[in-house]
């Protein structure tokens, strides 16, 4: 039996969770999967252009962690465009949260109204890179 897999850091979840090929039926699609965590490891690296280091310090995981989830992310992404697939983005296992302007603990946002306030400082999260 393998460990278990560690929970990884996500800064929102994406507003489009679904991709297609234009002029052809959803119903006569073959369709991928990309998980959210996947999608943010992609938005950090290659978007954002930070490195595998930064994108593992940011989703609090390994760097070889990252890099396979890139590589996975990546391959489904060119498999659907190479062959016309329909995209599907969701699943995963993923936290929401944002990271403190001050102490640079995550602060879980998932389900939350109100601004959260980081439990270590009581400081406001938001993203840390910016401050």
């Amino acid at each position: 039996m393998g460990r278990p897999k560690k929970c990884r850091w996500v800064e929102t979840e994406p507003g489009v969770t679904f991709f297609k090929p234009r002029g052809i039926p959803l119903k006569s699609l073959e369709q991928t999967v990309i998980t959210v965590d996947e999608l943010e490891a992609m938005r950090l690296a290659d978007f954002l252009e930070m490195t595998q280091e930064e994108v593992a310090r940011k989703m609090q995981v390994s760097r070889p962690t990252v890099t396979r989830m890139l590589a996975r992310a990546r391959r489904t992404v060119a498999d659907a465009l190479v062959h016309g697939k329909a995209i599907c983005i969701g699943g995963g296992d993923y936290r929401l949260g944002q990271q403190c302007n001050s102490c640079g603990q995550w602060v879980e946002t998932a389900g939350s109204t109100t601004p959260p306030e980081c439990c270590s400082c009581q400081g406001q999260p938001g993203d840390r890179d910016k401050a």
